[in-house]
């Protein structure tokens, strides 16, 4: 019941939230649209012709909201992205997956679900990108075991977003370890002979907060000259030390892809003007996740969420 009642006050703050800005947008309107007519003030707003305004705005604003919610609790996009490099030594299947914000309302079908996709597309390694859980390993021991059972050829790597830092990190890094993930905490490792070699780092902004340091050159301690290389790295920013000549490709979540429309372009600003898709920040190459699910009210618009795949191939 504190579940249901958890969910109707998220959908409440969305729909206030949506009330407003529609409102906000109608009455702008309203109001430059009166001031070319030469409008009196106080002949601006006609009481009947308000009345009707509000039922609309009203409406309108609620029939976004559930929209946004099927948005949300409709099954991830799949999203195919194929690379080729002369590092990459033969044709590697990655599946990244961040931001799925796993709590105790999460039932562990849904995780079910969602692992049963993953494995279906037969990656040989799959990422998790940070955020996965929002609350701590207590609460989460189902959902946890659904999760294990993600299958891959060369494994399973995680490293911790901001919301693993707010739940206990230390108690994530020893389950996501029982789980027999491979946390990239500040490490790394190559995928087998592909040529391939995936380090990670904390998120940046928790870790600074937590006093946790970040070390991006000892992920790279196990790295061979030539290695292709994918750093993960929860929070879309550039460690000290990560450039093109030593990253090939940066893998990050944390945005959303701003969620719920209008909140991208604040969610773009606040990520030195990048959202979600491709980005080249100082030369680095760099994918931002729209997530694989939702936090906070579930309500996603225009910012579908996503299950990524990468194809890696060697260039000829």
């Amino acid at each position: 019941s504190i579940i249901y009642l958890s969910r109707a006050f998220y959908f409440i703050f969305g729909f206030v939230f949506f009330l407003f800005a529609v409102t906000l947008v109608r009455d702008t309107i309203w109001v430059l649209i009166d001031a070319i007519r030469r409008v009196s003030v106080d002949n601006m707003k006609e009481a009947q012709l308000l009345h009707k305004a509000n039922i609309i705005t009203i409406i309108f604003s609620l029939m976004v909201c559930i929209y946004a919610v099927y948005e949300a609790e409709k099954e991830s996009q799949i999203k195919n992205y194929t690379i080729a490099s002369t590092k990459v030594k033969e044709p590697t299947k990655i599946v990244m997956m961040s931001d799925l914000h796993i709590d105790a309302d999460v039932s562990k079908e849904y995780v079910r679900k969602i692992v049963n996709r993953v494995n279906a597309l037969n990656p040989d390694a799959v990422v998790l990108v940070g955020d996965i859980v929002d609350n701590t390993t207590y609460y989460l021991f189902n959902q946890m075991e659904e999760l294990k059972k993600l299958n891959a050829k060369y494994g399973v790597y995680v490293t911790l977003g901001n919301h693993e830092f707010y739940n206990r990190p230390m108690e994530w890094v020893i389950k996501y370890g029982s789980l027999n993930f491979n946390i990239l905490n500040n490490y790394g490792m190559r995928l087998g002979e592909t040529g391939i070699y995936i380090a990670g780092i904390p998120d940046i902004n928790a870790a600074i907060q937590t006093k946790m340091k970040i070390k991006f050159q000892d992920s790279l301690v196990k790295s061979k000259e030539g290695d292709y290389v994918i750093l993960l790295s929860h929070t879309p920013k550039l460690a000290e030390g990560v450039t093109s000549k030593n990253v090939d490709l940066q893998l990050s979540g944390h945005t959303h892809g701003g969620q719920i429309y209008p909140f991208h372009y604040f969610t773009k600003q606040a990520n030195n003007g990048m959202l979600a898709g491709f980005y080249k920040p100082e030369g680095v190459n760099l994918y931002i996740s729209r997530g694989t699910r939702y936090w906070g009210p579930s309500m996603r618009l225009f910012a579908p969420s996503e299950i990524t795949v990468f194809n890696l191939e060697p260039q000829k």
